[in-house]
């Protein structure tokens, strides 16, 4: 049984139409995505509903408040298969610093039923540390994301912008229980926008912070790394077969 999954991080100042067209035009089975907005229950700004009604899709979302005068983003879940169960959790919390590592992040799931078969898909935007360099606050968001994945052993598959580059401890921790699907670490997906934040500055595709992967019975037929001028990321797509 094959599927297909698409991970991206689609950025919130991104036209959520030109979203939903690129993904019209790239229809995965499961769709992971993050940074999208929330700021009122209008069709377009509501970019999860938005999104599911444009593909006839299920979706589970996790709205995040970032703190006052940050529009609320979320990561969502859109399936073309029935969604028989959804669960989150916070991997950090905001602890009142108002530091860029200081905000909530959620992680989410659910169970598909995919003709007959149930798979978990699971997905997260880790927080950004500057120039990606790791810091305590985010190995211990890290653990607590290990905590989630080491309790997937068949038939799981978990996306995310993990804001962590391939040699990071965040990737060594999430490789020791789950693999890596592909493609290989070496393609980058961030920034294909000018980036400046505290001193850091990136105006070229340097940097792989996007990742699939999942438990072993899950094999890769392929994986690529898709072209598209919209977002800053770039999205990820696999086809899998599962065991």
């Amino acid at each position: 049984m094959k599927l297909s999954i698409l991970q991206w991080n689609v950025w919130y100042k991104e036209d959520i139409c030109n979203i939903a067209a690129f993904l019209k035009e790239h229809p995965a089975d499961v769709i992971c995505l993050q940074e999208l907005t929330i700021q009122d229950a209008s069709e377009i700004s509501h970019t999860p509903s938005f999104i599911a009604r444009e593909l006839g899709y299920g979706h589970f979302y996790k709205e995040i408040d970032l703190g006052e005068g940050k529009i609320p983003l979320a990561n969502g879940i859109f399936s073309k298969y029935p969604i028989l169960s959804t669960n989150w959790c916070w991997i950090n919390e905001a602890s009142g610093t108002g530091h860029y590592d200081d905000e909530y992040r959620a992680y989410i799931e659910v169970t598909l039923d995919v003709n007959g078969e149930q798979i978990t898909v699971a997905t997260t935007h880790m927080s950004y540390t500057n120039a990606f360099v790791s810091t305590p606050r985010k190995q211990a968001e890290t653990d607590e994301l290990i905590a989630m994945l080491k309790t997937k052993s068949e038939r799981s598959i978990f996306t995310g912008d993990l804001n962590a580059t391939p040699d990071s401890l965040t990737i060594q921790k999430v490789s020791s229980v789950l693999k890596h699907v592909g493609p290989d670490l070496s393609q980058k997906t961030w920034t294909t926008k000018p980036f400046a934040y505290d001193g850091f500055e990136e105006n070229n595709l340097n940097w792989r912070l996007d990742y699939i992967f999942a438990t072993p019975d899950v094999k890769t037929v392929s994986a690529e790394i898709l072209k598209t001028d919209f977002s800053d990321h770039l999205p990820i797509w696999a086809e899998v077969e599962l065991a």
